[in-house]
C-alpha cells in the first residue's frame, strides 16, 4: 500500500488501540476499581454492561445524525470524546460518576466503530479491503499486547486513576493526529428512502456475531478470576496473560490479513473453530484444583487470544462485502449486536459467577461460540460468496 495509506490506517489503528484499552481498562483493575470505589468487583464488571448497553441504545439514533458528516469528523469527534471520558473517569467522585463519565465514549463508541472499517476499506484499492481492516483491528490486539498490560500495571503501581488519565490524554493527541492525516472524505449522498437496513445475509451476520460475542465476554470479562483459578494467582501473572493473550492476537492478526480476502468462510471457521477448542482446553484445567493444570491454562489463553482476535475482522469484513445501498448503517446494525453481546456477556457472566463458579462460566462460553460456530457452518453464501468475486477481480487484474 502506498506511504500516505499506510500512515492513515496506522492512526486508525491507534484510534482503535485508545478505544479497545478505555473500554476495557476495568477488566485489568477489577480489584483496584472496586477497593477505591467501595463496589464489589461484580459490580465493577458491570461498567462493561452499561456502557455496552448505552453504545446499543445510542448508535442508531447518532449514526442518523452523523450521515451527512464527512467521515474524518466523524471520527475526529468520537476519538475526541474518547478522550473527556477518560479524563472525567480519573476525576470521578462515586461509583454514579464513573459510570456516566463512561457513557461520554458510550455515545459516540458505536458511531467510530460503525464507520473505522468503511473508511479503512476506502482508502485502499477493491480486494485490499480485508487487510485494511485487519490493519485498523491490529490496533484491538495491540491493545491486549501493550495497551491493557500497561494500564494494568500503572493502576497496579500508581493507582487506576492515573491510568485512565494517561488514555485520556493520549487519545487526545491521536485525535489531533487524524485531523491532519486523514481526507475529509465526504460521504456519497445518501438515500432517503426508508428500505430496511436489515437482510437476510445481514441477519445471519448479527446473530452469529452475537453468540460468539456474547461467549467470548461472559468469560473474558472476569479474565482476572481466569487467571487465578488456573494458575493459581494473579497480580503480575494477570499482567503475564493479558500479554500473552495480546502477543497471540497480533500473531492472529497477521494471519487473517493475509488469509481473508481469498477465504472468508473458511477463516471464519477456522477462527470461531479455535476459540471453541482453547474455552474448552480452559474449562478442563479449571476442573483441576488451582494451579495444577497451569501448562494447560497457558496454552488456552494463548489460543484464545490467537482466533479470537480474528474473529471481529471476519465478521465486520462480511457485512462491508455485501454490496449495500448504505453501508455505514448496516456497520451500525453489525456495531449494536456486538455490543449488546459484550453487555449481555458482562451481565451473565457476573449472575452465573455469583450463583456458580468460574468453571460454569467458562462452559457456557464454549456452548455460545459453539453455537456460532454452528451458523457459520450451516450458512454457506452469506460468508463466503465474496471470495469467488475476488478470485474473478484478482484473475483479471495485472
Amino acid at each position: 500500500m502506498p506511504g500516505s495509506t499506510t500512515l492513515r490506517l496506522a492512526v486508525l489503528a491507534a484510534a482503535a488501540f485508545v478505544y479497545v484499552t478505555a473500554e476495557t481498562l476495568p477488566i485489568g483493575l477489577l480489584p483496584e476499581i472496586s477497593a477505591d470505589m467501595g463496589v464489589s468487583e461484580s459490580s465493577v464488571g458491570l461498567l462493561l454492561t452499561f456502557y455496552a448497553y448505552g453504545v446499543a441504545i445510542m448508535t442508531m439514533p447518532l449514526i442518523t445524525v452523523v450521515r451527512r458528516w464527512p467521515r474524518r469528523r466523524v471520527v475526529v469527534v468520537t476519538v475526541a470524546a474518547l478522550a473527556i471520558s477518560q479524563l472525567l473517569s480519573a476525576v470521578a467522585i462515586g461509583y454514579p460518576m464513573l459510570v456516566l463519565a463512561r457513557m461520554i465514549c458510550a455515545a459516540t463508541h458505536g458511531v467510530f466503530w460503525a464507520v473505522a472499517a468503511p473508511v479503512a476499506a476506502s482508502l485502499v484499492a477493491p480486494g485490499k479491503q480485508g487487510k485494511a481492516i485487519a490493519t485498523v483491528y491490529a490496533g484491538t490486539s495491540l491493545a491486549l499486547v501493550a495497551g491493557n498490560p500497561l494500564s494494568a500495571a500503572v493502576g497496579q503501581w500508581l493507582g487506576w486513576r492515573t491510568a485512565a488519565a494517561s488514555i485520556g490524554v493520549i487519545s487526545a493527541l491521536i485525535a489531533s493526529t487524524l485531523f491532519f492525516v486523514l481526507p475529509a472524505m465526504k460521504t456519497a449522498p445518501v438515500r432517503t428512502s426508508r428500505g430496511a437496513v436489515l437482510d437476510r445475509p445481514l441477519v445471519l451476520i448479527c446473530v452469529a456475531t452475537f453468540l460468539a460475542v456474547l461467549g467470548h465476554f461472559v468469560a473474558y470479562t472476569y479474565f482476572s478470576l481466569l487467571v487465578d483459578r488456573g494458575l493459581g494467582s494473579m497480580g503480575t501473572t494477570l499482567t503475564a496473560m493479558l500479554l500473552l493473550y495480546g502477543l497471540c492476537g497480533v500473531v492472529g492478526i497477521w494471519v487473517v490479513g493475509k488469509t481473508f480476502d481469498r477465504w472468508p468462510r473458511r477463516s471464519t471457521i477456522a477462527a470461531l473453530s479455535v476459540v471453541t477448542a482453547a474455552l474448552l482446553i480452559l474449562w478442563t484445567a479449571l476442573q483441576a484444583a488451582p494451579g495444577s493444570l497451569a501448562v494447560l491454562s497457558v496454552l488456552a489463553i494463548g489460543l484464545w487470544g490467537l482466533a479470537f482476535t480474528t474473529v471481529p475482522v471476519c465478521l465486520q469484513s462480511s457485512v462491508l462485502n455485501t454490496p449495500r445501498a448504505d453501508p455505514d448503517r448496516a456497520s451500525a446494525v453489525y456495531v449494536v449486536s456486538f455490543q449488546l453481546a459484550i453487555a449481555s456477556g458482562a451481565l451473565v457472566g457476573g449472575v452465573v459467577i455469583d450463583r456458580g463458579s468460574i468453571a460454569a462460566v467458562t462452559f457456557l462460553a464454549v456452548v455460545l461460540v459453539a453455537a456460532a460456530l454452528v451458523v457459520v457452518l450451516l450458512t454457506r453464501t452469506t460468508f463466503g460468496v465474496v471470495s469467488h468475486e475476488r478470485r474473478a477481480l484478482d484473475s483479471v487484474r495485472p
